[in-house]
């Protein structure tokens, strides 16, 4: 039986708004896949998790878990019939009971002789033996969201939900607690959605991002393909720092203040705009350089540069800490032409395709020469 998840068409209305919560959202997650729902606060995502719990009944659309449907049109499976693990993001664990005790709590639908075997396979799993007779109140934050993780598991579901839960923990745990959950979850192979804001733990923690605004999914893929090349401006906004940077068509080729840029299947706009993110850029002291540095940020590890173009953009540069620019020296830009992306008028298209991120056959991808950008029209 395949353990996966799939949405087909999913909307979800609530009382007395006329803007659907989650908009005709079809969405597929593999058998032991994680999966990150990605987005700022109201865009779906929790809903979209309640949705698959069975927490909320769909207006349209339908759910399936482990190849059997739990929500359509004229099917609702109960929550505690469909087979879900849930973490909650204050963790919900029992404050008048031992480790143990909460995580034998998960365990009501084993039959008695075989539970001690499976509380002591969960305890050992999650580092927990020595805690096991300890309350939730004598528990580090990162020992709490553990023992949490161990009761949703315990009955062995088809599929683990969590809602954002590391934000409870401070930064050093949060980045210990990211590692440690994926770990977990691929040694058991369970398939899961994980619902974040918080970018660095969805690239982190999932096999694939999908990236949510306004109730629909904007982009599904990993997450160096979504950082790299984003789907639409949408995406391209949210998911890490970048810059647009103006483009003029001239025939066939694209000119900026990055340089000159051939271009194909460009349709009738005169102009695109070119995705640039701070670690693409490349800056050198050049008494002739067309653009200023107008702002210099240390941050220890690196140092970033705000650097003002002719056009008027100002674009960002992250340089190593060990180069130093003093603001208002003139300087040369370039970009690393391998991880450009391009955007036309219709905000919802993308122009590249990403390239291959093992074996790229570029000798320097700052290299000055003219590249080929395949745009898609906006017809």
């Amino acid at each position: 039986m395949s353990e996966g998840i799939v949405l087909q068409n999913v909307t979800k209305f609530f009382a007395g708004s006329d803007r659907a919560a989650v908009s005709n959202l079809t969405l597929n997650v593999e058998p032991g896949e994680i999966l990150a729902l990605l987005g700022p606060s109201g865009c779906g995502k929790t809903t979209t998790l309640r949705l698959i719990a069975g927490f909320e009944r769909p207006d349209a659309g339908s759910v399936d878990i482990a190849d059997a449907t739990v929500a359509a049109e004229s099917t609702f499976v109960a929550p505690e019939r469909r087979g879900v693990g849930m973490i909650f993001q204050e963790y919900a664990l029992f404050p008048h009971l031992t480790v143990s005790k909460n995580i034998m709590f998960g365990l009501r639908s084993i039959p008695r002789r075989k539970r001690r075997d499976r509380l002591d396979e969960l305890l050992e799993l999650t580092g927990l033996t020595e805690f096991q007779n300890r309350y939730p109140y004598q528990l580090s934050g990162g020992q709490q969201q553990r023992v949490a993780m161990a009761r949703a598991l315990a009955p062995r579901p088809h599929v683990l939900l969590l809602d954002e839960p590391f934000s409870n923990l401070d930064t050093e745990l949060r980045l210990q607690m990211r590692v440690e959950i994926r770990d977990l979850i691929k040694q058991l192979g369970t398939t899961a959605i994980i619902v974040t804001h918080d970018q660095q733990e969805a690239m982190t923690v999932a096999d694939r991002m999908a990236v949510m605004l306004n109730g629909t999914v904007q982009q599904i893929d990993t997450p160096e393909v979504i950082y790299h090349y984003p789907a639409n401006r949408a995406v391209a906004r949210f998911v890490g720092q970048g810059t647009f940077v103006p483009a003029r068509i001239t025939g066939d080729l694209a000119e900026s203040d990055l340089g000159q840029f051939e271009i194909q299947e460009h349709g009738p706009q005169d102009q695109v705009d070119l995705l640039i993110r701070p670690r693409d850029v490349s800056i050198e002291v050049d008494p002739d350089g067309v653009a200023v540095v107008t702002q210099r940020t240390f941050h220890g590890a690196e140092t970033t540069y705000v650097i003002q173009l002719p056009c008027g953009v100002q674009l960002q540069s992250s340089q190593p800490s060990y180069v130093s620019i003093a603001p208002g020296t003139r300087v040369s830009v370039r970009c690393n032409r391998a991880r450009l992306a391009a955007y036309g008028d219709d905000a919802r298209v993308a122009l590249t395709k990403p390239m291959s991120f093992g074996g790229m056959h570029v000798d320097s991808p700052f290299d000055i020469g003219n590249d080929t950008l395949h745009v898609a029209g906006s017809d």
